[in-house]
């Protein structure tokens, strides 16, 4: 397995990354919500509402972690390696998709409600989270779809890909 190889993994896995959190911003519709003395609230209130970007994301990091893993897979040799640097890969992968998307998409609602008027409707910012007060965006299990996806691709590849489970001849 060489240096290059890998080095080649990395790069795709992160370019693909990059290329994910577009695709997220783009598929993504921001949540709508409302001002309210100083404060932004999700309109119409539920958690299925606050749901849509996290099930967006998981929806296109999982099959690009897949797809790429299955791409890294076809390369027989240096299997360990292979595992470790699709697995570091992919997780970073996952936080590039989330800074580009969270990036493109529009400002942090509760810091826009400061200040405006009430009933002031602001789009809700891209994130994993629901969009309460204190949460942190970024902090949510969504992040694990694309090393999940990756390793489903390769598990898979090395198991039912081209030479995996070759039955030898019994005589």
């Amino acid at each position: 397995m060489s240096v290059r190889h890998l080095a080649t993994i990395v790069v795709g896995f992160l370019v693909a990354g990059a290329g994910g959190g577009l695709l997220w911003e783009r598929l993504s519709d921001p949540t709508a919500g409302l001002t309210y003395q100083d404060q932004w609230y999700v309109e119409p209130a539920g958690p299925d509402v606050a749901f849509q970007s996290v099930a967006m994301f998981v929806l296109v990091a999982f099959p690009i972690g897949l797809v790429l893993a299955v791409l890294a897979g076809l390369w027989r040799d240096g299997e360990t390696a292979t595992v470790v640097t699709v697995l570091v890969a992919a997780t970073a992968a996952g936080l590039v998709m989330y800074a580009v998307g969270s990036s493109l998409g529009p400002p942090d609602p509760q810091a826009l409600a400061a200040g405006s008027p009430d009933y002031t409707p602001l789009p809700g910012h891209l994130g994993l989270t629901a969009p309460d007060r204190g949460r942190t965006p970024w902090m949510s299990t969504a992040l694990v779809a694309f090393p999940a996806g990756a390793m489903t691709g390769l598990v898979g590849m090395y198991l039912f890909g081209a030479e995996g489970l070759a039955r030898r001849s019994r005589g």
